[in-house]
């Protein structure tokens, strides 16, 4: 299993040679990242139709009052699942994840916003295989100027992929421990690590993922000296950085504050790390949501919110490979989370 055809416009496209207009794929997943579209009107993000071998139609589209809606029509099987959120008010864009199994027919849609906990799930049926022509004429429609404008990125896997909390980190990514620097995808749970707080915590899971490198995965490579870092880091832009000091008191008027990786990109202390295809990051769970210390850098642990307690969405969550009942809750941190703006000009006043 793996990840089928992927593409970030821009000439970024690429698809597996298994792919040809006539293969159907019983079991995959669809991603998605774009803006979350204006709840005033109805708005078509992506559709895609093909006459060979068989007429077939995807189309996915934001509903206002609504949600988001995602038909799958092939010869003379028809899908059709609706989804419902409250992202409006959180934030300027969203990921959508169809998972589907026409083998049982089951499958689930979901919304979510990347990099916090809001997540929206629906089980569905009656779900039907992907047309590897679909597959094919979304990549193409990547090419145009105005779909590539709608959308961050769109990828096609083979099998179940999970939702919710994701990994943000590259595998050299150096954590401190009570034995020195560990790189993160050489560690396990059970190990342990020194938070920012001076206490040793044991970590509960080290989780792992694979993702096209595009959108809130597009990676971000932070430059040492800036931050006090001894080495460069590369993350996930939605990756967060805890930052403290006397510029952050005057400035903000708080101890500490958050700021996104991809809120620092400005050429010199932040840059866009070139990729191509899929990345792999990892991640700690911590009991606490403990910020931890990489290359001297403060840096947010796998937050997970009370997903335990949301029984029916946990299942879908790489969670899931944990015992529910163990899990730790974590409360939503109380920090500022800086803007784009105001993270720049942090950086500009910490370089000075």
């Amino acid at each position: 299993m793996g990840w089928l055809a992927y593409s970030g416009g821009r000439g970024t496209a690429a698809a597996h040679a298994s792919i040809t207009p006539e293969i159907m794929i019983e079991t995959g997943a669809l991603v998605l990242e774009a803006p979350l579209p204006s709840d005033r009107r109805a708005a078509t993000l992506l559709e895609v139709g093909s006459l060979h071998p068989e007429p077939s139609l995807l189309r996915i589209q934001s509903i206002p009052g609504e949600g988001f809606s995602v038909l799958i029509s092939s010869s003379a099987s028809v899908f059709h699942a609706l989804i419902s959120h409250t992202l409006q008010s959180r934030t300027d864009s969203f990921r959508l994840t169809l998972n589907w199994d026409s083998t049982s027919g089951d499958g689930f849609l979901s919304i979510e916003h990347p990099g916090d906990d809001a997540l929206f799930t629906r089980d569905l049926t009656r779900c039907i295989p992907m047309p590897g022509a679909l597959i094919l004429g979304a990549l193409a429609e990547m090419r145009s100027a105005d779909v590539a404008q709608n959308l961050s990125y769109i990828g096609f896997h083979q099998g179940p992929i999970h939702v919710g909390p994701s990994p943000t980190l590259d595998f050299h990514t150096p954590v401190l421990t009570p034995q020195g620097y560990h790189k993160i995808g050489a560690m396990k749970p059970g190990d342990t690590v020194i938070s920012t707080s001076g206490d040793i915590v044991p970590v509960l899971g080290v989780f792992k993922k694979t993702t096209p490198a595009f959108g809130s995965y597009a990676p971000v490579r932070l430059r040492a000296p800036y931050f006090g870092l001894q080495s460069d880091l590369v993350m996930a832009g939605t990756q967060r950085l805890i930052v403290s000091g006397s510029n952050v008191e005057y400035t903000f008027g708080c101890d500490e504050v958050l700021i996104p990786a991809q809120h620092l990109i400005n050429g010199t202390a932040a840059i866009a790390q070139p990729a191509i295809g899929t990345v792999t990051y990892f991640q700690l769970l911590l009991p606490e949501n403990e910020a931890f210390i990489a290359s001297e850098l403060n840096l947010e642990s796998l937050f997970i919110g009370r997903l335990r307690r949301r029984k029916d969405i946990f299942q879908r969550t790489s969670l899931s490979a944990l015992p529910r009942n163990l899990l730790p809750e974590h409360a939503a941190s109380a920090s500022q989370i800086l803007r784009p703006y105001e993270a720049i000009t942090l950086a500009a006043m910490r370089a000075a």
